[in-house]
């Protein structure tokens, strides 16, 4: 794209942005919209709505969903649309994925040069990629378009310290949204400086301070984040759960890590299938874009160290993994986005030269898209109406115990893959309480007379009867002084014999021990409609734009239009994360109206930044005439 910051240049870098971008949201939309989807479309969206109304009751927390930068976006996206911490989350994958597209798009334009095929086809491309990630595991997705920005900024740390800030800060958000991706993306951009040493040394000899030399900068900012984020992590309070959220997090806590491998290559053996036509599209389009035989200019130079030691810790990464078992080798293919990228620079290289190249490109991208959305067509809500109205009505019936009483759920599945069943009740029990009473929750795991004579029910699936052993022992210490809850829905099993042994205080609850009253079922939880669904998504993307504007301008001196306008959602992202960070330890409740206005006063100060420093270049311009 055009340099140039005049009106046509601003007009026409939004209409294209805008309509690539509207193109990625309507693909994540259609599926919850045709499918009649009301709540969180993914296996996390009840870790991520609990998690979010756990933060605004008690602040920010290093809990067990990682760091606090999604509750912290959540409720800042949720108090301004007017949403709950669940219709929030519903809408943050589609929302998500598409800033993802934009933030590739801002990569290119401040790299790549190519024009508009490779803006557009960035954000379709890179935007569909994300739906590997998009379908529950927004954590993750949040760093990747904070990382895809901070590359963008990195990629003229030469022209000034401010684009070092900003990427320090993008990182910062990063590390506070995932501690664990993050580490990956500091790998990478420490694979980028190593190939810029060369470069630095070259300069330095020539009479460049070393201070100004990209790959200095470049670790400036890389260290600067680092301490960022581990300063804020530190200044955050740790806080545990009785429970897990996930089926890996328990298999890890009950070490059973045969259960944990096996997951791992099943997971990983799926994944591979669905990635092999993005894998193939990418690589082919990429080819043809390092074939391209455009000017290499630092900028581009910087692109291809980035997707090429991208691909090369990915590919070790998986390998590593794999035979370690040290985590998810599944992630590393999920988190290959420089895929996206290459096939973006190919298309730039190929739709130009008109012909069967053209139409093997389109092709080739049409592939790598319909195959990468099939990871979030798959996906369905981990809840439920009906099961919310059930947990719902439970809270009531415990309004009457004491405060820090533990609220012990018998839950039990015949189902195979037990522990996924298990840690998904957790979630949506704790999504469906009394903010409040999240910490008091406890499960166990089994039939109601077991429970009661403190034994483990056993039904000769390993991982069944792991888990109602491992949750029973962690139960025991609490049960005398707890309210002990069965709900129909999530024991079905036990529940004629929950009513036998108890005391039924509600339409599909049963009391067996402690204090509770009767109470009925409430309205029934409608969720996001559609109307709701497509209004909030597209004014939240909005939203993050004109948040982060005033930042992203400030940021990349010298860049154009699509560069600012494709990494401001990401930087209003940061601003949303840590504006909230820093009411929180104010003292202000995150979501809050002080909270609010702490996050509304740190994106204006963006604009007033960036109408600061243009006043000093144009005055320096002058002088220099």
């Amino acid at each position: 794209m055009a340099r140039g910051g005049g009106g046509d240049g601003w007009l026409r870098a939004g209409v294209l942005l805008g309509t690539s971008a509207a193109i990625v949201l309507a693909l994540y939309l259609v599926h919850p919209l045709l499918s009649g989807y009301r709540f969180p479309v993914g296996p996390d969206g009840p870790v991520y709505s609990w998690l979010a109304a756990w933060a605004a009751d008690g602040g920010l927390r290093v809990g067990p969903g990682g760091g606090p930068g999604v509750p912290a976006l959540t409720l800042t996206l949720g108090g301004v649309l007017g949403a709950d911490a669940a219709g929030a989350v519903t809408i943050l994958g589609p929302v998500l994925a598409t800033i993802c597209g934009l933030a590739a798009a801002g990569l290119m334009a401040t790299t790549a040069g190519t024009g508009r095929w490779a803006v557009a086809g960035a954000i379709i491309l890179t935007g569909a990629f994300t739906a590997y990630l998009a379908g529950g595991w927004l954590a993750n997705v949040t760093m990747v378009a904070l990382f895809l920005a901070a590359l963008a900024a990195l990629a003229v740390v030469q022209r000034s310290w401010r684009a070092v800030l900003g990427t320090a800060a993008l990182l910062a958000a990063a590390g506070l949204a995932h501690q664990v991706f993050v580490l990956i993306g500091l790998a990478i951009l420490v694979g980028v400086i190593i190939l810029h040493l060369p470069a630095a040394a070259r300069e330095s000899r020539s009479g460049t301070p070393l201070v100004e030399t990209a790959a200095a900068r470049m670790a400036v900012a890389t260290v600067g984040s680092l301490g960022g984020w581990l300063l804020g992590a530190a200044w955050l309070p740790d806080a545990s759960l009785p429970g897990d959220t996930s089926q890996d997090g328990f298999f890890r806590r009950a070490e059973l890590r045969s259960l944990l491998l096996d997951r791992y290559r099943e997971r990983f053996l799926g994944d591979l299938g669905r990635a092999a036509v993005p894998v193939a599209a990418g690589v082919g389009l990429g080819v043809a874009g390092v074939e391209d035989r455009a000017p290499a200019a630092p900028e581009r130079r910087y692109l291809m160290a980035v997707c090429g030691t991208w691909g090369a810790l990915t590919a070790l990464g998986i390998v590593l993994l794999a035979v370690t078992g040290w985590g998810p080798p599944n992630r590393l293919l999920q988190f290959a986005f420089f895929l996206p990228l290459v096939a973006a620079l190919g298309l730039a290289a190929l739709i130009p030269r008109g012909g069967v190249a053209a139409v093997a490109a389109l092709l080739a991208a049409a592939a790598f898209v319909a195959a990468s959305m099939a990871g979030w067509l798959r996906q369905s809500p981990a809840v439920s109406a009906d099961e919310l109205a059930e947990v719902a009505a439970a809270g009531r019936t415990v309004d009457s115990a004491p405060p820090g009483t533990p609220l012990v759920f018998l839950v039990d599945t015949r189902e195979g893959a037990a522990a996924y069943h298990v840690t998904r009740a957790g979630n949506v029990i704790r999504m469906g309480i009394p903010a409040e009473r999240i910490d008091d929750v406890r499960l166990a795991v089994g039939a109601p007379q077991d429970l009661l004579a403190g034994r483990p029910t056993l039904t000769g699936d390993h991982e069944h009867d792991a888990a109602s052993a491992f949750y029973l022992r962690e139960a025991r210490p609490v049960l005398d002084s707890a309210t002990v809850l069965v709900l129909e829905r999530f024991n079905a099993e036990g529940f004629a014999e929950a009513r036998q042994l108890g005391d039924e205080v509600a339409p599909g609850v049963v009391v067996l021990a402690g204090e509770a009253s009767p109470a009925t079922f409430g309205p029934q939880p409608e969720g996001v409609g559609p109307w709701a669904l497509i209004g909030w998504s597209a004014a939240a993307v909005l939203l993050l734009l004109a948040l982060g504007g005033g930042w992203a301008r400030w940021a990349l001196p010298g860049c154009g239009p699509a560069a600012v306008l494709g990494t401001a959602p990401s930087l209003g992202i940061a601003s949303a994360i840590l504006g909230t960070f820093v009411a929180d330890r104010g003292g202000l409740r995150p979501g809050g109206t002080g909270s609010m206005a702490i996050v509304v006063l740190l994106g204006v100060a963006g604009y007033v930044a960036a109408a600061r420093a243009g006043r000093r270049g144009h005055q320096g311009r002058l002088a220099a005439a």
